[in-house]
């Protein structure tokens, strides 16, 4: 009877088992990613600032939503996207930051100690990843 009634526990489970359908999860995606190239000669100075070199992007899509509630990331690339640091970073003695605004995506390379005696060389180029990525707000603290 025991062997009977565990052979029907287990058809009965192989046959619940096997009418489930496998349901794909679909995720919706709100980040979107942007990637540019900074050639080396493409880095700009302020007048009378050596140890500061910056490049200025547009990015249409940062609106005042990913300001104020969505989230913004930058990573930058040297060796061809095969590994991204995440700003801000140092690289080679150099310090790399961010700045954002709605719009425009301003990457910073300086000298770490901001040092007026020092002119930061230009770095090499770059490859940029800014990812937009949509948030819950859930409100200020």
């Amino acid at each position: 009877m025991k062997r009977l009634l565990l052979l029907f526990i287990g058809a009965s489970t192989a046959a619940a088992l096997s009418s489930c359908t496998k349901t794909e999860l679909v995720e919706n995606t709100a980040n979107r990613s942007y990637v540019y190239t900074i050639l080396q000669n493409q880095w700009q100075w302020d007048n009378g600032v050596t140890y500061q070199v910056y490049y200025d992007k547009a990015i249409p899509a940062l609106t005042d939503y990913y300001l104020l509630e969505g989230s913004v990331n930058v990573a930058i690339s040297f060796d061809d996207e095969a590994s991204y640091d995440i700003l801000p970073t140092t690289f080679n003695g150099v310090a790399y930051s961010v700045n954002y605004t709605v719009g425009n995506v301003t990457i910073y390379a300086e000298d770490p100690l901001a040092d007026s005696e020092i002119e930061v060389p230009l770095p090499e180029n770059a490859v940029v990843k800014v990812i937009l990525s949509e948030a819950d707000f859930a409100g200020e603290l």
